[in-house]
């Protein structure tokens, strides 16, 4: 089955790999969140699970049209995919949630979703989910859950299964996807051959259409107000990383005092997957920024790698900090350069109770492409605005962008 490979691009790093550990825990980052607006809510970066550069939120989700609701807490927040995903240990079992069914055959409707750490397995439910001041009711959300029926071989052949030692391997509670794409699979999911989803009749599981209307979608589209968009702001990182760093997300687009866009934003339309086209080491690759990866994941043999002693991982470890430099185009024309600098990852993950890093980065591409993924150290000392169209037909109206403010 072919999945959408170059947008579902969570991939997370354990903090430490072969070095360090112990330390202070070093300085803690953080953007003030003093008289917070009910449309913004704290994310915090922290390692809770064993992960550096991880940014979590924590949401309230309730058994729909009920007041029985449960808050879970460390749920990754990840541009670079659509919708919200539980693990199955993290959603108490009092909610009582019933597994939706899908409308071809009116069985168990269940997804497969792969990311760049792996693939998520499980069936979808609904939730009434609050996260700041915005309410999504009656959303349609994936349960990860390896136990739930016969994982189909299409599925456990993609890669790694991500629940199979809970967060510890699932990198948190939870994802919550907030990619510009309204829903996780768009009309690629309108065909069996491309679809990410299932109809599961007892254990058997087999692929098939799903309409946009019944797949997962991004929960900001459901929300009564601020449905538009949303923003992340990050302070920056010093050398050495931070034991924790805050920053906020703020949701909608323009809609409020404290997201309007300024006109110094630099601002890049995008496909409907949230890619843009990226120009690297001279090379034509999709380009996006994703904080669900908690590295840089480019491709340049001239940058010397870490020792097998650190990582058998395709880390950078230069001798001197160096400075690389990309240009994006957007799908209207419009060109921006981007510039960020490798560290040694080794030195820098030196002490391995600090979370947050800005410099890292491994040689390789992601699904084994060239892309060029902006992981959550370039999120830090930068405000980034992710702009959603507004319907499904983007061919007209708003179009899908990311802005960025430094």
């Amino acid at each position: 089955m072919k999945k959408l490979m170059a947008i579902l691009t969570f991939a997370l790093v354990l903090a430490g790999c072969g070095g360090g550990g112990g330390g202070s825990g070093g300085a803690v980052s953080q953007i003030s969140s003093q008289n917070q607006a009910a449309n913004s809510v704290n994310v915090t970066v922290d390692n809770k699970f064993g992960f550096v550069n991880a940014p979590y939120v924590t949401v309230t989700i309730c058994a729909p049209g009920t007041g029985n609701c449960a808050t879970i807490d460390h749920v990754l927040v990840d541009t670079g995919s659509s919708g919200l995903r539980l693990l199955r240990s993290a959603v108490p079992a009092s909610l009582g949630l019933a597994n939706a069914k899908d409308s071809a055959q009116g069985n168990t409707m269940a997804e497969c979703v792969e990311f760049g750490s792996g693939t998520a397995w499980g069936p979808i439910s609904k939730v009434d989910l609050k996260i700041a001041g915005e309410t999504a009711s009656s959303l349609p959300i994936q349960i990860v859950d390896d136990s739930f029926a016969s994982i189909p071989a299409d599925c456990s052949s993609e890669g790694p299964d991500m629940a199979a030692k809970g967060p510890s391997s699932f990198g948190g509670n939870g994802l919550i996807g907030l990619n510009v794409m309204r829903h996780d699979c768009q009309t690629s999911c309108q065909s069996p051959a491309a679809s990410m989803y299932y109809d599961c009749a007892g254990s058997t599981c087999t692929g098939i259409a799903v309409p946009l209307a019944e797949q997962v979608p991004n929960p900001v589209i459901d929300f009564a107000t601020d449905n538009n968009g949303m923003t992340l702001n990050f302070p920056a990182v010093a050398p050495g990383g931070a034991g924790t760093v805050s920053g906020t997300m703020t949701f909608g687009v323009n809609t409020q005092s404290n997201n309007m866009l300024p006109a110094t934003a630099q601002q890049m339309t995008t496909t409907v997957f949230g890619e843009v086209t990226a120009s690297f080491n001279g090379l034509p690759m999709p380009g996006f920024i994703d904080s669900g990866s908690s590295a840089y994941f480019i491709v340049d043999p001239s940058i010397s790698q870490c020792p097998s002693s650190f990582s058998s991982a395709p880390w950078f470890c230069p001798a001197a900090p160096t400075a690389l430099s990309a240009s994006l185009q957007s799908e209207t024309g419009a060109t921006l350069g981007v510039s960020f600098t490798l560290v040694n990852t080794e030195s820098e993950l030196g002490n391995g109770s600090n979370a947050a890093h800005e410099g890292i980065g491994q040689n390789m591409g992601l699904f084994g492409a060239g892309v060029l993924d902006l992981g959550e150290p370039f999120v830090y000392g930068k405000r980034i605005t992710f702009g959603m169209p507004g319907s499904d037909d983007f061919s007209t109206g708003t179009q899908p962008f990311f802005a960025i403010q430094s």
